[in-house]
């Protein structure tokens, strides 16, 4: 693979960016968001094996580009996103689970040398379309997960996975091979791996994300990522204890809407904001929610909070 520039050319993202909305005016207009995290599945990308289809990623990198704001790009594997081609062509292991009310979703084996393969050529084709743009920022590792981006398994029986041969070092190995691949593939970029408890605890998300850190090949480009910072500290404790003493950089999403505010600590919206600089979160992405105005949306209602979280994040080294 390519050496990777020196930890000091690589440009990491800090402070807030939405974690949706590239094509909305309402939200690339806002003044406090400096970019928009583009989403897309993989299996709208790759719709047959070696044959890459950008457009639902352009459109939205283009709205974000016209409006002048960066990107970060977050391709969907797991059940949700992975192409039926994986199981059905290439006949790759797979477990059934449920999933947001629904039954029939396929689960590729994470660590299936097929899988491994597929998830690098993918990896290869977005690195060779988005890896010299300069508004890209940071790029979200594919994961065979419940929903393809983050790290939880949510819905999958783990006796099921474990019949099929899952164990935790199976897990850690793919989740670090696939990181490393996707670091190849943007040897420019930073990266970031989602972060969940699996099996029943937070001793295989540490390993990952520790790993990848100490890893000097990689140069201290892939981070950890936590999509469920609420302000509280009682869901996935021990993960939150993991990442507080976790060296490297941390990237956040915002686990719901900010009125939805019972999902937040006391709630109060603000106190995600008081416990990402307590993590150490140098990067925020809030629901699109929180840039419209007061019609659909929070109506600058915590424009306030987020300059102060970009003026604290542009402080971090």
């Amino acid at each position: 693979p390519p050496t990777p520039p020196p930890i000091s050319q690589i440009v990491k993202p800090k402070g807030i960016f939405s974690s949706s909305g590239a094509s909305s005016a309402s939200v690339t207009s806002n003044p406090q968001m400096r970019g928009v995290l583009v989403r897309a599945p993989w299996s709208s990308i790759e719709p047959s094996p070696g044959t890459f289809s950008f457009s639902a990623i352009d459109q939205q990198v283009t709205s974000a580009k016209n409006a002048g704001k960066s990107y970060s790009l977050a391709v969907l594997a797991g059940g949700p996103g992975s192409p039926a081609w994986l199981t059905d062509t290439f006949g790759v292991p797979y477990v059934t689970y449920l999933f947001r009310g629904e039954t029939s979703y396929r689960l590729p084996l994470f660590w299936d040398t097929t899988v491994q393969d597929r998830l690098n050529q993918l990896a290869k084709a977005l690195g060779n379309k988005y890896g010299n743009d300069a508004s890209l920022k940071l790029v979200y590792v594919s994961q065979m997960t419940a929903n393809g981006v983050e790290g939880h398994l949510q819905g999958v029986d783990m006796t099921t996975l474990k019949n099929a041969g899952y164990t935790d070092d199976k897990w850690v190995e793919a989740g670090k091979q696939t990181a490393r691949n996707f670091a190849n593939a943007f040897p420019t970029k930073a990266l970031a791996f989602e972060v969940h408890e699996i099996n029943g605890g937070s001793t295989v998300p540490s390993r990952i994300i520790n790993d990848l850190w100490n890893d000097t090949s990689l140069g201290h480009r892939v981070g950890a990522a936590m999509w469920w910072i609420s302000g509280k500290t009682t869901y996935q404790s021990s993960l939150i204890d993991v990442l507080k003493a976790y060296p490297g950089d941390i990237y956040g999403q915002i686990i719901g809407r900010s009125d939805e505010t019972t999902r937040f600590q006391n709630n109060d919206y603000g106190t995600v904001f008081t416990q990402a600089k307590d993590i150490g979160l140098r990067y925020i992405e809030p629901w699109e929610y929180e840039f419209k105005t007061a019609s659909n949306g929070a109506g600058g209602k915590w424009d306030a909070i987020f300059k102060d979280f970009n003026d604290w994040a542009d402080k971090i080294q």
